[in-house]
């Protein structure tokens, strides 16, 4: 008898725990269909009769509250941002290139990059790392010594102080202007900082982390004049392109430090003051499909490319088409690669995987201001 009851308890409680993963399977399709821009890390827990994990969702957060409290079911459920005194609400990156991982860890997957002055929401701590939340909603671990925090104080008067932009592919800031010199930190293309002032050719900058360095004026330019002066149209975006020739290719990268496919994409766009989103996938749901004949004909400078399985139509890589049938993309290294037959960088491979082609709308993504980031 008792085994029958045993027996009985355990049928019950895989069905309630059935019931409840298919509930909260629903809720995430509903509410946090892409991982990379919502967290959604909620399970039942059949011995507790909880629902726990996090959110940063707060939708998800009350359709799930409100599920516990129907079920008579114990909520769990943390809501990101975390409740902590020691964690401020804003970071902003202080080198010049960040690493964004999807672990909080140096050996997890490189998931994105950050450039400098690139402001962060942030979600939580785990020992020296931080979940935070960028511009595009992509979301990442950052090691907490590449960024600064700032509470929102802070943060406002961070924001209301003018900033220039970096605006070669690399650099140094150097630690003053006299004979003996040493770099206090190098600089990436897109580097956003606090411009002090200009004297003698030398423009004085300050860092997010309150760091003073000096470069030459050249090499820098007030940001929102910087903002007017980009030009949007396809041969400009495609000449962007042809800039980063030869940068090699780096999984999660985006920067001149390296580069994956999508990051090559965004990459090319930021030069001309846009912000795409992080990858192919995203990139994908942009714009307007454009119709593709044998010869290319209907294909525009500055369209972009998408690549993957053609059974599943699963993207997979993103290029930029730069007219007689040539593209630019990142493979290996950023380079140029074409579908004619006849040319020496004919690439028989992506021909034979190419989805569809997309028309990018500019006008939803320009940066504006001199912070650039809608943050």
């Amino acid at each position: 008898m008792k085994r029958l009851f045993l027996i009985s308890f355990i049928f019950l409680s895989y069905c309630t725990s059935a019931q409840y993963d298919e509930d909260i399977e629903k809720y995430r399709k509903i509410y946090a269909p892409d991982k990379r821009t919502v967290i959604f890390e909620i399970s039942y827990n059949a011995q507790f009769n909880s629902i726990r994990g996090k959110t940063n969702s707060l939708n998800a957060k009350k359709a799930l509250s409100e599920l516990c409290f129907q079920r008579n079911v114990i909520d769990s459920i943390q809501f990101l941002p975390a409740k902590d005194n020691n964690l401020k609400k804003y970071g902003i990156v202080h080198v010049s290139v960040a690493n964004l991982r999807t672990k909080p860890e140096e050996s997890a997957e490189l998931a994105s990059q950050m450039l400098m002055g690139m402001p962060l929401r942030i979600l939580e701590k785990n020992r020296g790392w931080y979940r935070v939340q960028c511009p595009d909603d992509y979301i990442g671990w950052i090691d907490g010594s590449t960024m600064t925090q700032f509470s929102e104080n802070e943060y406002a008067i961070y924001q209301s102080a003018k900033k220039a932009v970096f605006t070669k592919p690399f650099g140094f800031a150097l630690t003053d202007t006299s004979s003996i010199i040493r770099p206090i930190r190098d600089l990436s293309f897109g580097n956003l900082f606090t411009l002090q002032k200009i004297e003698k050719g030398f423009a004085e900058v300050i860092f997010p982390d309150g760091k003073t360095g000096f470069l030459p004026a050249n090499e820098i330019q007030n940001s929102e004049d910087w903002l007017k002066t980009r030009k949007t149209d396809t041969e400009s975006l495609v000449n962007n392109g042809y800039q980063m020739l030869g940068i090699p290719y780096l999984w999660g990268g985006t920067s001149f430090k390296g580069a994956d496919c999508s990051g090559f994409t965004r990459m090319t766009f930021l030069a001309s003051g846009m912000l795409l989103p992080r990858d192919a996938s995203q990139q994908a749901l942009l714009g307007e499909t454009v119709s593709i004949d044998s010869e290319f004909t209907k294909l525009s400078k500055g369209d972009l490319l998408f690549f993957g399985n053609l059974q599943t139509s699963k993207v997979t890589h993103v290029a930029i088409w730069a007219g007689n049938k040539s593209f630019i993309h990142s493979s290996g290294m950023i380079q140029v690669n074409s579908f004619d037959i006849n040319s020496p960088n004919y690439d028989e491979y992506n021909l034979k995987r190419l989805l569809f082609v997309k028309r990018i709308d500019h006008k939803q993504l320009y940066l504006s201001g001199k912070n650039f980031y809608k943050f």
